[in-house]
């Protein structure tokens, strides 16, 4: 993944505000807060570690909050790839991604049969 990929993403969330769509700079849900001038992740406001990979699929999911997003959407789209054998690096990212979230017993990212992901903007506990 490129900065310039990440940066993508971040002109994509910040056109939303700045259209009407969001308040701030700031994605948050419940105690999870991405900050998109900042490239933070907050989780109950303690910082998270996330390579540009993981920010920029955390990124990408949460700018669609319920929706069912492929595989090969966040290949191509959320990391800026487009070879095939990167949908088991996206799998894995995302298994990543989702274990330093529930870490903190939230579950954000849902498996939408074996065709994609959701992001949970509730951020439901993990039981």
């Amino acid at each position: 993944m490129t900065q310039h990929s990440v940066n993508a993403l971040a002109i994509f969330a910040k056109a939303q505000i700045q259209n009407g769509m969001a308040e701030s700079f700031l994605l948050r849900f419940g105690d999870l807060t991405i900050d998109l001038e900042r490239y933070r992740v907050l989780l109950a406001d303690r910082p998270l570690v996330l390579s540009y990979r993981d920010y920029a699929l955390l990124v990408y999911l949460a700018t669609r909050a319920g929706q069912r997003v492929n595989k090969r959407q966040l290949l191509e789209e959320g990391m800026g790839r487009h070879d095939s054998g990167g949908l088991r690096m996206v799998e894995e990212r995302i298994r990543h991604l989702k274990g330093l979230l529930e870490r903190e017993g939230r579950h954000f990212i849902e498996e939408v049969g074996s065709l994609g992901y959701r992001f949970e903007p509730d951020g439901k506990y993990v039981t």
